[in-house]
């Protein structure tokens, strides 16, 4: 699409659709606009995990009228909107300074160049394929000890930490499996690929005890660092609109206090 073409919140829409289609997204979903019309103009997009109140003031301090975030900003009905608390205090933000919000969910997460196919990329996985849409199982170039691995995808994925729990380490990791954000509930689907270890955030206690006693080696991740990962590719997708693009360096969770 020509930069200077005129493009509106339900053209950007039908481009999200055109890579991360939303009949990909799960039915407790609610991805697309979320704030604003399908008619306003898209001056200038802003990417970010989450919409927030400072993320909206970003937006607007970027000069965006579209705000695109990963997390939608409502997942379920509400029955008032309070300005002065979540999420009524950041609606009413972006309805003051005209920014439309919209969200690209869990079709992001399973779209072919989306969060687990990035994910995946950026560690160099062979041969990978979708389980169930839901997560992803490929093998390293090369097989690699646990401590090397780990480091690796800290560093290639730009995260913090990576907390491993196993029963019996193996002495290299040649096949991996992943889930991006909150993937506890599908490590059975990595085991049965033949995975040796699973990456995914937001593993309990008992679904950790389960998971280690089958065999498989269990990584966890910060959920919104997992995520963010893959927003430089969601940010590069968006901008093959024709309309400029901004990744916003915003978080709305900090950093954690190691002590």
């Amino acid at each position: 699409m020509s930069k200077n073409s005129s493009l509106n919140v339900r053209d950007l829409l039908n481009h999200i659709d055109s890579f991360a289609p939303f009949s990909l997204a799960e039915e407790w979903d609610n991805p697309g606009l979320i704030v604003g019309s399908c008619k306003a103009e898209v001056k200038k997009i802003a990417v970010t995990l989450d919409a927030f109140y400072d993320a909206v003031i970003k937006a607007d301090e970027n000069n965006c009228n579209v705000l695109l975030c990963h997390h939608p900003l409502i997942f379920r009905a509400i029955k008032k909107i309070e300005i002065n608390s979540e999420p009524g205090k950041t609606i009413n933000e972006a309805l003051k300074r005209n920014i439309n919000i919209i969200a690209a969910h869990t079709n992001w997460d399973k779209a072919n160049e989306g969060v687990n196919f990035t994910l995946a990329d950026l560690i160099e996985l062979e041969e990978c394929k979708n389980f169930e849409e839901i997560g992803i199982c490929g093998n390293l170039k090369k097989a690699m000890n646990i401590e090397n691995f780990i480091d690796f995808v800290k560093t290639s994925w730009g995260i913090s930490k990576l907390d491993v729990y196993s029963q019996n380490l193996p002495e290299k990791i040649s096949r991996v499996s992943l889930c991006g954000g909150s993937g506890a509930d599908f490590w059975k689907l990595a085991k049965n690929r033949q995975a040796e270890i699973y990456i995914t955030a937001d593993m309990k206690y008992h679904e950790l005890i389960d998971a280690t006693h089958s065999g498989l080696v269990i990584a966890v991740a910060d959920h919104g660092e997992m995520e963010r990962a893959s927003l430089p590719k969601l940010a590069e997708k968006i901008s093959e609109c024709g309309v400029e693009t901004v990744l916003l360096n915003v978080n709305a969770l900090t950093s954690p206090l190691r002590m």
